[in-house]
């Protein structure tokens, strides 16, 4: 093991040790424990959340949703073994959900109204610039499997091995399924 990598595993061992002890907290109703871990990992669920849904106000919710479950049985074995992680693959759960619905919801309104009027557009494009959202719109176009593991990966900060473990995959098919996905976000941007 060389330095870089020694380095970064006992990082890891340290987060690891940290989150234990906000989780022993929350389970002891520590109220300060769960404002902790929201706010040491919000960003990058947030930004998870917005790649994989491409709309700021979804997004919050997916994660507010996602706390809200994880505050009321926060000694899951999962996430006692790495927190970031086991919340990273539940904002992604969370988030496929919300555009199975959203897809389901969409079928049934295209028949009654337009898509989204330009004020609305307006005010998204105000919260995140027109760069970001470009690439939102080509992520967004991604098949679900491969969007998940590019967010995971590039947003999430996750190793290919950790998200194999996450979703319970094969690494080839982590690597491959990311290898497929940059491919077409190369072409759509």
């Amino acid at each position: 093991m060389n330095i870089v990598e020694r380095s970064a595993s006992i990082k890891f061992r340290k987060a690891n040790l940290k989150d234990r002890r906000l989780i022993y907290r929350l389970s002891h109703a520590d109220p300060d424990a769960l404002r902790l871990i929201y706010n040491r990992y919000k960003n990058d669920l947030l930004t998870v959340a917005m790649a994989l849904l491409a709309d700021p106000y979804a997004a919050e919710d997916c994660i507010h949703d996602v706390f809200v479950h994880f505050a009321e049985e926060p000694t899951d074995m999962r996430a006692r073994r790495n927190l970031r992680g086991y919340l990273m693959r539940c904002v992604a759960n969370r988030a496929k959900n919300l555009m199975k619905r959203q897809n389901l919801e969409s079928d049934c309104q295209k028949d009654e109204q337009e898509y989204t009027s330009e004020k609305d557009c307006t005010e998204s494009r105000i919260i995140v610039s027109e760069e970001s959202m470009r690439i939102f719109d080509a992520m967004a176009k991604l098949p679900a499997e491969q969007r998940e593991v590019v967010s995971l990966h590039i947003h999430g900060r996750m190793k290919f091995r950790e998200i194999a473990k996450q979703l319970d995959i094969s690494i080839n098919t982590v690597q491959s399924r990311y290898r497929y996905g940059i491919e077409k976000l190369r072409t759509l941007l």
